[in-house]
């Protein structure tokens, strides 16, 4: 029976670590977080269950992780009277907690830590040893709102690790313990402290936030930034105006952008303003002086979520506008698409107005090649 909940929980572990995200805005207040602590006890111990309490103080130091500092509690009563064995652990650790997303609703994470455990066999024979542990696992935090204070539920279940030296006296009948290993399911609050901070996703000291102008990437290495090339695509060397534009591609009308077509958090599907912005697009690039031009077609997003997924996510984004106009009659051919990711912001990303604007596909002409 115990075999099979460690098997339960040991997939519940790899379910939970798949990658969410979501919207999300970085706290970094400190919080306190007060949980019950429900232990399936190892068959060793010869007890019931082990039922307690953890106290956790911790702060955001960035946009991935947490750290935290906390002591637990925790105690077994004998599983068949005084055949069994009474238990007592108490306890301190520090966790490092590596969060998939922030997203307020449901914030998902993957906890580590170490730290120091006293175990104390009860009753006739008794003992005691102090010993490091570890553990890691999973758990999520999912903020509300009580009147004006912010709350947050919060489940965390770990593998627990503890070395003993040979603990003999009730437990000799099982040969005595040289480690415990346990899962540990624990459910509670998180209580934030202070206010929370305007800045919203600026990040404490140490944070991986951009504090300054945000990085420039120029993808056609004709010195002029992707942010602001209304030619992207121009060849390596050649001269340009203050837009990136060769004289040959201004004479040819190439320099025409259109308004950005903007999504919502983590789609890429079109939004009504999208669509009205690209059936003038292609009414344009279908008619007159443009209709020999390349279009070409980049994909941005915010900041949220890792590197790889808005690599991919940013693709997705101009794929959809590129079918979008072929759907409008623009031949295939004639569009180029191009995935930015994150690295192209128009503006900050500490604000929900910013991000919003950055989660854009940029549609423009170029003279062709």
């Amino acid at each position: 029976m115990k075999n099979t909940t460690r098997a339960a929980i040991a997939a519940t572990l790899v379910g939970l670590a798949l990658p969410v995200h979501a919207e999300e805005v970085l706290d970094t207040r400190p919080y306190l977080s007060p949980m019950f602590a429900y232990t399936y006890e190892d068959a060793d111990r010869d007890s019931e269950p082990g039922l307690g309490f953890a106290l956790s103080g911790g702060k955001a130091l960035n946009k991935y992780w947490n750290v935290e500092l906390g002591a637990f509690w925790q105690q077994y009563e004998a599983q068949n009277g005084a055949a069994g064995d009474d238990w007592t652990d108490f306890g301190a650790k520090i966790d490092g907690l590596f969060f998939y997303s922030r997203n307020p609703a449901f914030s998902p994470y993957f906890g580590i830590g170490a730290g120091v455990q006293r175990t104390e066999l009860k009753g006739v024979g008794g003992a005691v040893d102090t010993e490091p542990m570890v553990d890691a696992g999973l758990g999520f935090f999912k903020y509300f709102t009580v009147g004006k204070q912010d709350l947050a539920l919060r489940a965390d279940l770990r593998y627990r690790w503890v070395g003993l030296d040979k603990i003999e006296g009730a437990a000799a009948a099982n040969g005595g313990l040289d480690d415990l290993a346990e899962p540990v399911l624990k459910l509670g609050l998180v209580v934030p402290l202070g206010k929370r901070s305007t800045a919203g996703a600026a990040g404490a000291a140490g944070a991986a936030t951009p504090t300054g102008p945000a990085k420039l990437l120029d993808s056609d290495g004709d010195g002029i930034a992707d942010a602001n090339d209304r030619c992207p695509g121009s060849a390596k060397g050649t001269m340009v105006d203050a837009y990136g534009c060769t004289k040959e591609q201004l004479a040819a009308g190439s320099e025409r952008q259109f308004d950005d077509v903007l999504f919502d958090f983590d789609k890429a599907e079109l939004t009504p303003a999208g669509i009205a912005i690209l059936d003038n697009a292609a009414s344009v690039v279908n008619s007159g002086e443009y209709k020999s031009l390349l279009i070409n077609v980049s994909g941005h997003t915010d900041w949220i979520g890792s590197e790889g997924y808005n690599q991919a996510l940013s693709e997705r984004r101009a794929n959809t506008v590129k079918t979008y106009l072929q759907k409008q009659g623009v031949d295939g051919s004639r569009i180029r698409t191009f995935a930015f990711g994150e690295t192209t912001p128009v503006t900050d990303n500490e604000s929900a107005e910013g991000r919003a604007k950055n989660r854009r596909a940029e549609v423009r002409t170029t003279a062709g090649e």
